[in-house]
């Protein structure tokens, strides 16, 4: 039987255990692998590369954990997602499957170099700079309230619980700036090219996401894009049974 290899991406702020729930819900296999790099900690995965430089990296750590050839599923949320496109677009013909939650598929312009800079690539820049400071300066307690009453947090149910002690806020800050969507080009192209590997997931209370991905699915016609019911933005945490349930007959597990 062919072996199955699952590479779970987390979200800022996030840890390896977000995806724990997600994983108690998909059928129990010999066949099936999960990896989940804890990639504010490692250093060939960190926020110190750019995106581009990131997925160069990532790709050969996956090879290099003996999944070349094999069928390999990508699953990404929120800033895990667009890592997750990264991923997909240095190497298409690794993955088998990418499963998009809660993911930015970037403006949609035709910048390549990301010069001149739009006022909308501004205003984010200005924004994710400012999170950035504030991750390096503010008390803990304050900036992860501050962070967390932002409006597309909004209607979740589940908050996961952050401690200080299990972050660099160094690297917190350079996520926020290096990996910021001001960095990211249009990745509409790449989904539209890769249209049969991917499912794109989004919580049916995430008023900004939702908006977004019906736009998406005029843009790029064929998108499979599913609701997940009683989740926000947080959908590994509000709702990880139906994240599964969408997950497993899509990948085929």
């Amino acid at each position: 039987m062919e072996r199955v290899n699952l590479f779970f991406l987390h979200g800022f702020l996030g840890r390896p255990s977000d995806w724990a729930a997600v994983k108690a819900h998909l059928p129990f296999s010999e066949e099936l692998r999960f990896f989940i790099p804890d990639y504010f900690k490692d250093p060939q995965l960190g926020p110190q590369h750019s995106l581009d430089v990131w997925a160069e990296n990532f790709t050969k750590w996956v090879e290099l954990n003996g999944c070349a050839g094999e069928r390999n599923i990508l699953v990404g949320y929120s800033l895990g997602g667009r890592l997750a496109l990264h991923a997909l677009k240095r190497r298409p013909v690794l993955w088998h499957k990418a499963v998009l939650i809660s993911t930015n598929p970037g403006f949609n312009d035709l910048h390549e170099s990301l010069n001149p800079i739009s006022a909308e690539r501004q205003q984010r820049w200005m924004n994710d700079s400012y999170w950035a400071e504030e991750f390096q300066k503010s008390s803990w307690d304050m900036v992860l309230r501050n962070w967390n009453a932002q409006p597309v947090f909004g209607g979740s149910e589940r908050e996961p619980q952050r401690v200080e002690q299990d972050y660099s806020r160094e690297s917190l800050s350079l996520a926020l700036t290096q990996w910021s969507l001001a960095q990211q080009v249009n990745m509409r192209p790449l989904l539209q090219s890769q249209l049969s590997k991917i499912l794109w997931l989004v919580g049916e209370r995430d008023t900004k996401f939702v908006e977004l991905s019906r736009r998406l699915e005029q843009e790029v016609p064929g998108l499979q894009m599913q609701l997940i019911f009683g989740a926000s933005h947080r959908v590994p945490f509000d709702n990880p049974k139906d994240l599964a349930t969408f997950l497993s007959p899509f990948c085929k597990i």
